[in-house]
């Protein structure tokens, strides 16, 4: 009798050897992904950050048409590092203010190489936007701005978001392998 209640005590449960060979294959599965796991998220931030200055670039050609004035996306580097942008809009006196009052700057991530083509002022580079929308500076090799993530190291892999603004005012975003 006792052993038959033993047989089923055992049954029920797992040995410690299946628990380790079950946590020894996650830990392989997890190792093996982690590559994968970094480049994904590598991608997406290299989307989203590219995305969202595709979106502050439209804010600003709308806002230039809805206050019917001129407004601009000014890119800087604050004390040589980083690269920030902000909208403003231009004055009757002929000066640049900050457009949307006490909104922080905004910033492209360090992490990323960058490479700007709009016509420059100084250090600063500039997209300007008239009241109609179109961007009055056109030029086909001043009209961009170029996001690259070095942590995209795999071969044929697309690094480079590219950001073009052409005359109309459209906006148009696109992939590519840096060459």
């Amino acid at each position: 009798m006792n052993s038959i209640f033993l047989s089923k005590r055992r049954a029920g449960g797992f040995t410690l050897i299946e628990v380790l060979i079950v946590i020894g294959i996650m830990g392989i599965l997890m190792v093996v992904s982690y590559p994968s796991i970094l480049n994904t998220m590598a991608v997406r931030n290299l989307d989203n950050a590219t995305r969202q200055i595709q979106t502050f670039l439209q804010q600003t050609k709308l806002q230039a048409v809805s206050a019917k004035i001129i407004h601009r996306v000014r890119f800087f580097q604050p004390e040589g590092t980083f690269w920030a942008y902000d909208m403003e809009r231009l004055q009757a006196d002929g000066t640049w203010i900050k457009a949307l009052g006490n909104v922080p700057r905004k910033t492209i991530p360090g992490s990323f190489n960058v490479t700007i083509t709009f016509p420059a002022v100084g250090a600063d580079h500039q997209a300007v936007f008239s009241p109609l929308g179109t961007f009055p500076e056109f030029d086909v090799n001043q009209n961009s701005i170029i996001l690259q993530s070095p942590k995209l190291d795999r071969p044929d892999q697309m690094d480079e978001r590219v950001l073009s603004i052409f005359m109309g005012g459209s906006i148009h975003y696109s992939k590519r392998k840096s060459s």
